[in-house]
């Protein structure tokens, strides 16, 4: 077993400032998720998007489920477990991949938190493995893993620096090893935060006396290397420019919708220089501009068009 710990700096965030931006967040979500359920036309989009509206014809129901393909060769189900903004919203997210070969994948995801209206109950929590098919035909659980944020105990010891569980925890395993991440902030200089980071990596099953052996005798390098790229990660957010960045609901709105109007005329362009017949994309634009606002300009939209079905889980 091999445990690293290292401390970074990062720029302090506003607490009331994040917290009224996740209703927004809840709604802008659902949005994007009614209008791939479905399949709501571009110009639809871009209508209630020049009115300063999304797109949201319905509410999404709860048990809905509903698959879109993301490439030729896999396809996403998402189903909703929970879907309220005061109490809980859960989501159950299905890739399957549809290449017959060994590299075809079968991953799941939940994620689920609570809640946006009541942030001061949040709690987001997140897992998921990936399965992949080995050479006799069997599937094997290639990875998987798990994380949750315990938003109250971010601050509690932000402010009274008490002891107890770490408010962000994360666990990952695949076939050889395995390894637990655990952050917890503490007040730095004005305007910044600590974050002490650790990990501890183990070994699983035979792989472990391996793996044991191998990271004593990397001991050294192997912390070095920790440490640089979480120094190196800091510098980079330290020097990210986060102006841009909303700060309040509505410019988190207005920035979301600006870059849809932006997506969608140039989906407008895209369809003017196609071929007769050659097909289209619909309901894609409100998923590049997200990709844009949350993700950056070089973020890849999916694909659309989606077959609905509806089923309870």
């Amino acid at each position: 077993m091999t445990r690293l710990r290292h401390t970074i700096a990062t720029r302090a965030l506003d607490r009331r400032e994040v917290e009224s931006l996740l209703p927004t967040l809840h709604e802008i979500a659902e949005s994007m998720l009614v209008q791939q359920a479905d399949a709501i036309p571009e110009e639809e989009i871009r209508r209630c998007a020049e009115r300063g509206e999304l797109a949201l014809p319905r509410r999404l129901r709860q048990g809905e489920r509903f698959t879109a393909p993301l490439d030729d060769t896999a396809r996403l189900t998402t189903s909703v477990w929970a879907w309220d903004r005061r109490a809980q919203s859960a989501l159950k997210l299905e890739l399957a991949s549809e290449r017959p070969d060994l590299e075809a994948a079968e991953g799941t995801a939940e994620v689920s938190f609570r809640s946006a209206e009541h942030p001061g109950r949040l709690e987001v929590s997140a897992r998921g493995a990936l399965n992949r098919w080995t050479v006799f035909g069997r599937r094997m659980v290639w990875g998987e893993g798990s994380a949750r944020l315990d938003w109250p105990r971010w601050w509690e010891a932000l402010t009274t620096g008490a002891d107890g569980p770490a408010p962000v925890t994360a666990q990952a395993a695949f076939t050889p090893a395995r390894a637990t991440v655990a952050i917890t902030p503490s007040r730095g200089e004005p305007g910044e935060w600590l974050l002490e980071i650790s990990v501890t990596v183990t070994g699983r099953g035979i792989w472990r006396p391996l793996v044991g052996t191998a990271l004593w005798l990397a001991r050294g390098a192997v912390r070095r290397r920790f440490a640089e790229q979480l120094d190196e990660a800091a510098r980079e957010l330290r020097d990210e420019d986060f102006g841009r960045f909303p700060r309040t609901p509505e410019e988190l709105l207005a920035l979301y919708l600006e870059s849809v109007l932006r997506e969608t005329g140039e989906d407008e362009e895209d369809a003017e220089d196609q071929e007769p017949g050659e097909p289209g994309e619909e309901g894609g634009a409100h998923r590049a501009a997200v990709g844009e606002v949350f993700l950056g300009k070089d973020g890849e939209a999916n694909a659309a068009g989606p077959d609905r079905t509806t089923d309870r889980p």
